[in-house]
Order: structure tokens, then C-alpha cells, then sequence
């Protein structure tokens, strides 16, 4: 029992001086574009965005913004339009508000939570858009200094990563906190549609939906092996195949005011 203990105070110091060393590896105005593929077919695009800085319950907050929308034959059979927010604590690395409109062929939710890290609780409104708008309410508590499932991605990119290197963060969805357990797998070079790079290959263990794609049998994130630890391919295996999201361009800009965001949608990309 002391031997259980023990290691879990060693567990719990080390993650606690990888928080201590949390410098963004991103910044406000930082623009990503993704192809999303399945095996070969293209089924849509999806960004990944730092739009602004807000204050959220007095707070500070990195506003983390991602959108995915399908196109083509996919868009005419199985029609994907998602926005999922974060905004993430600038003085350090936990999640103040988490939101996502989902809209997959017929299924369509809007959820928003809002986490209390001082109180350590949450509050979950859901609304499912069905013929009863069925809404739900939950709330509970929340381990300390937790992040939602988009927030997660930029903490990740924002710690030392070391190949044969694992560590653990603990991650809110829904009304459910799990502990994510990230391995960093191998140091390799890769080619996607933005250019060649350098990137550490990591693999998060999920136990719950992700971002872009579903849970599967396994899921891979190469990021740049840079100070950015920029995001350019993500991969996950299904039951037929797998699907990718690869980084086709990316944008350092001014960000835009939020509101003018909400009310424009996604651009469809022509061609890269």
C-alpha cells in the first residue's frame, strides 16, 4: 500500500512540474487548414484556430476554435458541419468553458460546459435537435486544473516532448473526466500537402470522442519537432480503413472579433 501511495505522489509531482514548465507553443492569430480523407476519398475540410484572447468569467482565456465541414459526395450523403470551442486559462494550462454545435447526417446537438476550477465543478447544458428538442442539465466535480478534449491538443503541443517519453492529463467531456494518456512514439520526417517537416509521432489513448474523428483502435498526431509543435497530420483507424486530417496551410494573422467568426461559416477551400 505505501508502495502504491508513493508512486502516486511521484506520478502527481511529475505532472505537476510539467504544468510549472507550460509555455504556448501557439499564439493568438494562429490559422490551420486540414484536408479530412477517408483512405483515399476526400470528405471534407477543418481548421484549427486561436481567433482571440477573451475574458471569460473575469479570466483571461486563449479562445480555441475549431470548424470541420464535408464536401462533395460526402456532403450529399452525409452532411458534417461541427464548431467546437475552447477557451483555455492564459495563466495556466486548464480549461474555463468548453462548446460544440455537432451536425453529423441527422444527428445534431448543442452542448456547452462551463468548468469551475476554483470550485472544481462543471455544468452541462445539452440540447438535442429532434423533433422534442430534448435539453439536459448536468453537473459535478472536476479534478484539478482540467482541460476538454480541443484544449487538451494545445497543452500537448505546449509540454517537452522526448520520444519513449509518456504522460498523463486529465481530461473533461461531457460529464465525465478520464485521465489521457499520451505517448510520444518516434521522431520522423513526413510529407503532407503544407510542405515536409520533422515532427515527434504521439499517441493519445482515448476513451472518449475526439477532435475531427471518433474514438478508434488508435489514433496518431504528428506534430513539428519545432518550438510550434504545430499539428500536421492526425490519424485514426476505423472499423474500415482510417481517417486523416493533413495540414494543408497555415496562416499567421490579426484575429478576427468573435462575433464576425460565429456569423460566417467555414470556407470551402478550391483547390491546394
Amino acid at each position: 500500500m505505501k508502495r502504491v501511495f508513493l508512486a502516486a505522489g511521484v506520478i502527481a509531482l511529475s505532472f505537476s512540474l510539467v504544468r510549472a514548465e507550460f509555455q504556448p507553443a501557439f499564439r493568438e492569430g494562429e490559422d490551420l487548414v486540414f484536408q479530412i480523407r477517408w483512405g483515399v476519398v476526400t470528405g471534407g475540410y477543418a481548421t484549427l484556430s486561436v481567433p482571440s484572447v477573451d475574458l471569460i468569467a473575469g479570466q483571461s482565456a486563449y479562445h480555441i476554435l475549431s470548424e470541420a465541414r464535408s464536401t462533395g459526395l460526402v456532403d450529399a450523403f452525409y452532411k458534417v458541419r461541427d464548431r467546437n470551442e475552447s477557451w483555455m486559462d492564459t495563466a495556466s494550462p486548464r480549461s474555463l468553458r468548453y462548446s460544440k454545435k455537432i451536425h453529423k447526417g441527422k444527428y445534431s446537438v448543442d452542448e456547452v460546459v462551463e468548468l469551475d476550477q476554483t470550485a472544481r465543478t462543471f455544468h452541462t447544458t445539452e440540447i438535442r435537435h429532434d423533433k422534442n428538442d430534448a435539453k439536459e442539465e448536468k453537473q459535478g466535480e472536476i479534478p484539478p486544473n482540467v482541460l476538454d478534449v480541443l484544449s487538451s491538443l494545445y497543452y500537448i503541443r505546449s509540454v517537452p516532448l522526448e520520444v519513449g517519453k509518456s504522460f498523463t492529463i486529465d481530461v473533461h467531456s461531457g460529464d465525465k473526466s478520464w485521465p489521457l494518456v499520451v505517448n510520444v512514439k518516434k521522431k520522423e520526417k513526413i510529407k503532407v500537402k503544407a510542405g515536409k517537416f520533422v515532427c515527434y509521432r504521439v499517441e493519445p489513448v482515448l476513451r472518449e470522442r475526439g477532435i475531427f474523428i471518433s474514438k478508434g483502435k488508435k489514433l496518431e498526431v504528428w506534430l513539428t519537432a519545432n518550438a510550434r509543435h504545430m499539428p500536421v497530420l492526425m490519424r485514426s483507424e476505423i472499423f474500415i480503413g482510417h481517417v486523416s486530417a493533413e495540414l494543408v496551410k497555415q496562416t499567421l494573422h490579426p484575429p478576427k472579433d468573435t462575433q464576425e467568426l460565429a456569423s460566417h461559416p467555414l470556407p470551402i477551400p478550391t483547390s491546394y
